[in-house]
């Protein structure tokens, strides 16, 4: 595997998936995804964005077991497991073109709904929580997206920013786990594939590091801005390329 134009390109869309990461807790896939796919193909960006994923666990997650929501986490993280395997089936067997369209329109679609501003008034429980799991878990096999539905739930409720945070960076843990495991059950975690992440994860490991002295220090109004329209701007290139 030498070093291309492809591969300097994806070390920097690697390095702005990093800084979302770090700052947010989430979205490293949001930007990931569309990028890779057009540089690769869809299920190489898939199986990139769930290694990588890894590094955030060991990253993130001791400070967010303490200010997690359990209460949603749980139900929803056992409902994801549920359906992970079923997108990766999905995702394997359908081709590249129209996974880059179908990647393309739901980022476009949750976009959408973020900007709406529209809020859920009701209470996270077993009943809000599960279904949400079922749609991410799906979401998660087939295009390593999944915290997307999550993010919006919980994005819609009346928790603070960091209890969000918190309770989205474990789901994404227990998520990007059982995505490894069912991709690996697959056998289509290839040498090359593995080859190209470790070269990427060092810049992943000091974007989020970056991104996270970051949190809290910039106006978030500002950086969601950024980061939708980083999002819209990957979406359109996988519609049109």
């Amino acid at each position: 595997m030498g070093i291309s134009i492809d591969i300097y390109l994806a070390i920097i869309a690697v390095c702005v998936a990093g800084l979302i990461r770090g700052f947010s807790g989430f979205g490293a896939g949001m930007v990931l995804v569309p990028s890779l796919s057009v540089l690769y193909s869809p299920l190489i960006a898939v199986i990139t964005v769930v290694l990588l994923e890894i590094i955030p666990i060991v990253q993130l997650l001791p400070a967010a077991i303490s200010k997690c929501e359990w209460r949603s986490v749980i139900p929803m993280a056992v409902a994801s497991i549920l359906m992970i395997p079923i997108g990766s089936v999905v995702l394997i067997n359908t081709d590249p073109d129209i996974m880059r369209l179908a990647i393309a329109i739901l980022l476009l679609l949750g976009v959408g709904v973020l900007l709406t501003g529209w809020r859920y008034k009701g209470e996270f429980n077993v009943w809000t929580s599960s279904p949400t799991g079922m749609v991410s878990g799906f979401i998660s096999g087939a295009t390593s997206l999944g915290g997307l539905p999550v993010v919006l739930y919980y994005l819609s409720g009346k928790q603070s920013q960091s209890v969000i945070r918190a309770s989205i960076v474990v789901f994404l843990v227990i998520a990007t786990l059982m995505s490894l495991i069912s991709y690996s059950s697959l056998g289509v975690i290839s040498k090359d594939i593995v080859l190209r992440t470790l070269l990427f994860i060092p810049f992943f490991i000091v974007s989020i590091l970056i991104g996270g002295r970051l949190f809290g220090k910039v106006s978030d109004i500002i950086f969601r801005r950024i980061t939708l329209l980083i999002i819209v701007s990957a979406s359109f290139t996988m519609l049109f390329t």
